[in-house]
């Protein structure tokens, strides 16, 4: 008999629906019962601290069904589908992508410690509330202690790759590559399985590993016996003499100072001569 499941990846948990299907005349109208869940769930949020709202960075249209929600520093985005719905924390103190943090891959990896304890504080609390509510399957990922073990699991769990089992060795896919358009390094080379590559990762820092393709583009790279890592193939490469093999950060600029820049980039610049002349500053600098 089928039941209804979550499913907890990196720094988000995904409710599934599976014993209620759409009743004839579309879901549009239908009230499926994980609606009241998913309201549960924001409302114990909304208890522990968290300010919840519409997401008003999604159309206004589908905004009913999507959520946005902060306490401190640990911030979510919540939705709910007639299948199930989805909530996910994230972080933007310290990510890579530069739309925010919540597009970053490995968040769990990029939260600060604290962040980090917050994140599984109340991954907790949610996943306990479910079961207190209903009787659930818990289809989450194994965690394996070895990084090859992880990736096999990846590659048994994906539809797109051809292994069901366990029951096999990454280096019997060394020397294949996925093809045209997925397999290229930063400087054009082909990548293939076992190849052992460079990257620079969100942290600053070159670090190298063995690779074996994902997805799409994307390729995990081992880069010891416990850890891995998820990367995009132009980020991948061979080092050169070119290559500086210090830290190299990305500088954060404050998000106020950038508001400011904003709105000063927008102000015309006869607005801007008459503000300095108010303030006397204009006058200063035409007498020097």
């Amino acid at each position: 008999m089928n039941k209804d499941s979550y499913r907890i990846h990196d720094t988000g948990i995904y409710y599934t629906n599976k014993t209620e299907r759409s009743v004839p005349g579309g879901w549009l109208h239908q009230k499926f019962k994980h609606y009241g869940t998913f309201h549960r769930v924001l409302n114990m949020l909304r208890d522990e601290g968290f300010t919840i709202e519409p997401d008003k960075e999604v159309h206004k249209i589908i905004r009913p069904d999507h959520y946005y929600g902060r306490r401190k520093n640990l911030e979510i985005k919540c939705e709910k589908y007639p299948n199930g719905f989805k909530i996910v924390f994230f972080q933007n103190v310290d990510f890579e992508n530069p739309h925010g943090g919540y597009y970053d891959f490995d968040k769990f990896q990029k939260m600060p410690y604290m962040i980090r304890l917050e994140y599984i504080k109340y991954m907790n609390r949610i996943v306990y509330l479910l079961n207190l509510l209903e009787d659930l399957k818990d289809d989450s990922d194994h965690n394996y202690k070895l990084a090859e073990d992880n990736i096999k699991s990846c590659y048994v769990r994906e539809w797109h790759h051809e292994q069901k089992d366990m029951n096999f060795n990454l280096s019997d896919l060394d020397g294949q590559t996925p093809g045209p358009g997925n397999d290229l390094d930063r400087d054009k080379k082909t990548i293939y399985n076992g190849n052992v590559k460079y990257w620079r990762h969100w942290d600053g820092r070159i670090y190298r590993g063995k690779v074996y393709h994902n997805i799409n583009n994307m390729w995990w790279i081992i880069v010891n016996k416990h850890e891995y890592h998820n990367v995009a193939a132009f980020d991948l490469f061979n080092l050169t003499p070119d290559d500086y093999l210090g830290r190299k950060k990305k500088p954060k600029v404050p998000e106020s100072y950038q508001k400011r820049r904003e709105a000063i980039s927008d102000t015309k610049t006869k607005e801007l001569v008459n503000e300095l002349k108010r303030r006397g500053i204009a006058a200063k600098i035409e007498r020097k």
